[in-house]
């Protein structure tokens, strides 16, 4: 199997089920400082917990986990939002968000505040200007995301922070922040403090890390209250027992991260390149969805093939052992093109055949290449039954 849309999820490096195992095994008992067999447990959090807030600027005691990068966003958006005293409360975000994000915002909506979704160009980036313009003494939430899981843009994060905090100076009183960086953490570095987030969200199977863990960094000083509720382990945000287990397994995906980082950025960057070109060279009337060049993420490849489905692009990799995701409606069982591919002024037909490529640092030249061999007669095929023609020239 070539898998290539490890943008959705990745493999789990065998160097973390080992330290899951080892986290099983040794680790089993609830974190708890005061007791012998709880000691370790509370130190394995510790160190993950050190370990991911020395990677993006933050103290140890800023960083929680999670039992996902959707509980830690739910935590963020509902947590803050409730926490924050402003009449008539306005919410901030953009077309393009992680469901997720949107998913909470229109459940905000239901409980009366009123949510402002700002646009993006072209390429997927934010507009600034609008985000400016709609940010007042209303407003009880911005959430913005590091790399846009459809097309592979790098939102401009810093200096969307500058316009919150300048915005934030006029009010009086600090908006929240939050930032998504779960599609970002493969290949985005990211510095709290630079960017003026207050909390920022994870997920652990983006990285090479098991499923079912996710971490929130929430900014020492922010306003933000509990969602859930039972027994209090070491955090009010996270009642109850810890994930010893997938804690370990997110450490651990953490340190490989870091250890070779801009080597496997570099790596993937080729590879994606690679991919890219073959499919310029041998396929026509393509569009390629976000940006070309700097502003893409290194593993991220998104291209629409016109005249065909990217679902039936999709099935018939599948079946040749190729692994990759579209942003066709059946695929995503609604009769609605993918929102994020509308919002860049793509049409229905531009839409419906996009086919989404995400690389890791797992993956090989032979994979891109068996990939391409693949590719290219499947759309050839497609092609030649499909009714729809290329007009005449």
């Amino acid at each position: 199997m070539v898998y290539l849309d490890n943008f959705r999820s990745t493999m789990v490096a065998p160097e973390v089920w080992a330290a899951m195992r080892t986290a099983a095994i040794d680790e089993y008992a609830v974190p708890a400082a005061f007791t012998q067999c709880g000691t370790g447990a509370a130190e394995l959090v510790e160190r993950a917990q050190n370990r991911l807030a020395a990677a993006i600027g933050a103290s140890q005691n800023e960083v929680v986990f999670t039992g996902s990068g959707t509980e830690a966003i739910n935590i963020a958006l509902w947590g803050s939002t409730w926490a924050q005293a402003v009449d008539k409360p306005e919410i901030v975000t953009s077309e393009i968000e992680y469901p997720a994000t949107l998913a909470v915002y229109k459940a905000l909506e239901k409980e009366g505040y009123q949510a402002h979704y700002i646009k993006v160009d072209g390429e997927g980036k934010y507009d600034l200007n609008q985000l400016s313009s709609v940010l007042n003494e209303h407003t009880a939430m911005v959430s913005l995301m590091g790399v846009n899981h459809m097309i592979g843009t790098i939102e401009p994060l810093a200096e969307a922070g500058a316009i919150i905090a300048d915005a934030s100076q006029h009010v009086g009183r600090r908006i929240p922040y939050h930032v998504d960086f779960a599609s970002a953490l493969q290949t985005q570095r990211l510095d709290v403090d630079a960017v003026k987030a207050d909390l920022v969200s994870f997920s652990s199977n983006k990285i090479h890390g098991p499923k079912g863990v996710g971490a929130l960094y929430v900014r020492k000083g922010t306003k933000i209250r509990p969602i859930t509720f039972g027994s209090e382990s070491y955090s009010p945000l996270v009642p109850g027992t810890p994930n010893t287990m997938g804690i370990a397994g997110f450490d651990k995906a953490v340190e490989l991260l870091y250890a070779t980082f801009d080597k496997d950025v570099e790596y993937m960057l080729g590879l994606m390149n690679r991919l890219a070109t073959g499919i310029r060279e041998h396929i026509p009337y393509i569009l390629l969805n976000g940006p070309d060049g700097a502003g893409r993420a290194a593993s991220h490849l998104c291209y629409s093939f016109l005249f065909i489905e990217g679902e039936a692009i999709m099935m018939f990799l599948d079946m040749d052992g190729i692994v990759v995701d579209t942003g066709s409606a059946c695929a995503a069982a609604t009769l609605k093109p993918n929102y994020i591919l509308m919002a860049i002024g793509r049409n229905h037909e531009q839409a419906h055949g996009s086919i989404r490529f995400t690389l890791s640092r797992y993956n090989t030249e032979a994979d891109v290449d068996t990939a391409l061999a693949k590719l290219v007669p499947i759309v050839e095929r497609l092609r030649a039954q499909s009714t729809i023609r290329p007009a005449a020239q």
